[in-house]
């Protein structure tokens, strides 16, 4: 299927399987006859792979990669790794906290984390590249293959919010316009994370354009907040990071009533076929557990 989706012809794909072009055909038809569906759409330019055929290239990939760690893992002999990915923000606190939780009884479990944005942590899950994801899950930007085979828990919501240092010339004014905003030097996300989107859109509804970064920083809620910290810069973070050792109390949400950023759903999300597994059982309920404690201390 990978060399099909590659060459679109059957004769290249022949070659390099050392097999005849009716072999390959048969052998496609006989997969199509096991599976039920059609895996190739055929015409006279050459063959591609039907709606189908794709979502079974992309369920045999993460397949692959899920036999592919647990080989390493076996061959490690040593306590598996549970693969997590996250977004910045959940460093912070729900994570930690979480960790916490597991304790001593839990210390053989243990953990390789990436953090990235949102469409990039769920393709890795989708690949079969990551076992769960914690963080930002936008349902709507979602495609529906995926969602069919994905499991969701809601851990806790948080507010999207504006921020800058307590000695910034905006803080504590009870004033402020949104117009008034774009002259002021920002430093914010890229132009493809949905803080940065959901951001622009509102300043758009509002009939302003969306501020003009002086920086841009990928996946780094901290160095987004130093920046607001110690600079008279203007920043875009979820509320919960606020609260944390690296805002040191210095740095304050904006006064802006009129500007309605949508709040944050973090969740916990994995395959369906992944879901049963031990180890993500037992992080599944840490976090639960830990992000009723997050919503306990906030309320």
């Amino acid at each position: 299927m990978e060399l099909v989706d590659e060459h679109q012809s059957l004769r290249a794909v022949g070659a390099i399987l050392n097999r005849t072009q009716p072999a390959v055909s048969q052998m496609l038809k006989d997969l199509e006859y096991a599976l039920g569906v059609t895996l190739v759409e055929r015409s006279v330019r050459g063959v591609t792979l039907s709606p189908a055929g794709r979502l079974a290239l992309q369920r045999t990939r993460s397949g692959l990669a899920s036999f592919d760690h647990l080989v390493a893992e076996l061959g490690a002999k040593q306590s598996p790794i549970l693969r997590v990915g996250t977004n910045q923000a959940l460093i912070f606190r729900v994570l930690p906290a979480a960790m916490s939780l597991l304790g001593a009884e839990n210390a053989s479990m243990r953990f390789k984390l990436r953090t990235g944005i949102v469409g990039e942590m769920l393709q890795s899950l989708w690949d079969g590249e990551l076992d769960c994801y914690v963080g930002r899950v936008d349902w709507e930007l979602m495609p529906h293959k995926m969602i069919s085979v994905l499991r969701h828990d809601p851990l806790l919501r948080t507010d999207l919010v504006l921020a800058c240092s307590i000695r910034h010339p905006l803080a504590g004014r009870r004033d402020l316009e949104i117009a008034e905003l774009a002259d002021w030097t920002w430093v914010l996300p890229p132009e493809d994370s949905n803080n940065r989107i959901a951001l622009e859109t509102e300043f758009r509804n509002h009939g302003v354009s969306g501020p003009v970064p002086m920086m841009e920083i990928a996946s780094d809620l901290g160095a987004l907040m130093i920046l607001a910290r110690e600079m008279d810069v203007l920043t875009c973070v979820p509320r919960l990071v606020l609260d944390t050792h690296i805002a040191a109390g210095e740095l304050c949400v904006l006064n802006l009533p009129s500007l309605k950023l949508p709040p944050i759903q973090i969740g916990f999300v994995t395959l369906a076929e992944h879901e049963d597994m031990t180890a993500l059982q037992l992080l599944r309920h840490a976090l639960r557990d830990a992000a009723a404690r997050l919503d306990e201390g906030a309320d």
